[in-house]
């Protein structure tokens, strides 16, 4: 993946994110078998949602006024009318996602 520096990163392209598979059928049904994805904290989704939601169909960032969290944007639906981003935490991704590591788009 590409390394950026903080005010950069809120503003990674799709082509340097990297590709994750599902974990479980249903995900893999409902979101698409691989996905894409980058490490970035829910104050930084709320800056790339001010800037690019309408080009990149994009769901609502969570609160970040309080608490800061680490988390990945995620890019579901690779490649269909239905492709979208969205945020989720650290924990959450990592219990349906994992890195794909073969480079196949299975």
């Amino acid at each position: 993946m590409v390394n950026f520096d903080w005010q950069e990163r809120p503003f990674i392209k799709l082509a340097d994110m990297e590709d994750y598979i599902a974990l479980d059928a249903d995900t893999a049904k409902r979101y698409g078998k691989v996905i894409k994805a980058a490490e970035i904290s829910n104050r930084d989704y709320k800056y790339r949602y001010q800037k690019l939601r309408k080009a990149n169909n994009m769901k609502p960032p969570p609160s970040s006024h309080i608490h800061i969290m680490l988390g990945f944007i995620v890019v579901r639906n690779l490649g269909t009318n239905k492709q979208y981003e969205t945020w989720m935490p650290e924990l959450v991704f990592e219990e349906l996602y994992e890195k794909n590591l073969s480079g196949s788009q299975i």
